[in-house]
């Protein structure tokens, strides 16, 4: 029997979750790896807090989406925000691990 193949719109909402979290998941790793996690140290040229540093990242973000709205073009700062605070919680954790 040959396995049914579910487009985007016959997923249930716990499938959407699963496949978002997996696609985000690989992009973080992904992007880790090309960066040698980079978001985590501080800068070579400038010695910025990680912790400040991607609240920046998070800050222009933000402002991209309150200046252009989401749309086609600008849907991967909403990706991006997503991913920006998955690094901000594993830098305040690393900050504080008792938290």
């Amino acid at each position: 029997m040959a396995k049914s193949t579910k487009t985007y719109k016959d997923l249930d909402s716990t499938e959407r979750i699963i496949l978002e979290c997996e696609e985000i998941k690989n992009l973080l790793l992904s992007k880790n790896a090309a960066y040698g996690d980079a978001v985590h140290q501080p800068g070579p040229l400038f010695n910025i807090d990680p912790v400040l540093g991607i609240q920046a990242r998070i800050n222009d973000k933000l402002r991209r989406i309150q200046n252009t709205g989401i749309t086609d073009k600008t849907e991967d700062s909403v990706t991006d925000l997503i991913g920006y605070l998955i690094h901000l919680k594993i830098a305040l954790k690393k900050r504080n691990p008792g938290t």
